[in-house]
């Protein structure tokens, strides 16, 4: 080594690592298929229709996840099905009867369950799409971590650029000291325009916690808020997932 190149491999030892390539390295390895199993607690609220008379709705349930060789496997207690299965009969003699069980049983969707036993490759996606505005040092929930914070660009359909006419999307990641992450937060806002009369807005925040269990990263909390209006009417939903190791 010539005497002359030690102050440039000095100076590089001092410069601060890229904090997003190496996430983004970090979490291209957890894509582990070890069997686990869990159980995901949901629940949701809603309001939906005009100021005078709104419609609330909110419900709970819990679904059993198991995914191993054989594939992803969701199901139910015999007493939430039940429940269910009453609400349905009372729906079918009311209409106006609510059926909150249901709804959250058909939330809990195959793809989704499946996306916070595998939370790698979601996140990997995002980071993919966005491009990095500042890093700095911020501790989530006491624990030391780099704050990345990111303008998100998400690739769109041709039938989605006709309808959303304006866009604003933000991620934050908190990264911990091992280099995994340990939560992250993005915010959407969009306007348009759908069948070229009806005008619209709405405002999307999700919440995401991480855990790894063996090769893979879980989403143990996902929390969503979503607000809207268009066509002379505004809504409102609240989603909290919270799932957690057998």
């Amino acid at each position: 080594m010539h005497l002359r190149l030690l102050p440039l491999f000095f100076l590089a030892s001092l410069l601060p690592a890229d904090t997003l390539s190496d996430l983004k390295g970090t979490l291209a390895r957890l894509n582990g298929q070890e069997p686990v199993k869990a159980s995901v607690d949901y629940q949701f609220w809603s309001r939906q229709g005009d100021e005078k008379k709104p419609v609330v709705t909110e419900g709970k349930a819990t679904t059993l996840v198991e995914e191993g060789p054989q594939g992803l496997k969701l199901s139910w207690s015999r007493g939430i099905l039940q429940a269910a299965a009453q609400e349905a009969k009372a729906q079918a003699m009311d209409p106006e009867k609510s059926t909150p069980i249901r709804r959250a049983i058909e939330a809990m969707k195959a793809v989704e369950v499946s996306d916070y036993l595998n939370g790698a490759e979601d996140l990997l996606r995002t980071l993919e799409q966005s491009q990095l505005l500042e890093e700095k040092a911020e501790a989530w929930q006491g624990k030391p971590a780099r704050l990345l914070q990111l303008k998100f660009s998400p690739r769109m359909g041709q039938q989605q650029r006709r309808y959303i006419k304006e866009m604003n999307a933000t991620v934050k990641v908190w990264v911990g000291v091992d280099g995994l992450p340990l939560a992250a937060v993005s915010q959407v806002n969009m306007k348009g325009r759908a069948l070229l009369v009806v005008s619209f807005e709405q405002q999307q925040k999700e919440e995401f916690h991480f855990a790894r269990a063996g090769n893979r990263l879980l989403v143990v909390h996902h929390a969503k808020e979503n607000n809207g209006s268009g066509g002379g009417e505004k809504g409102q939903s609240k989603s909290v997932m919270n799932l957690n190791l057998n």
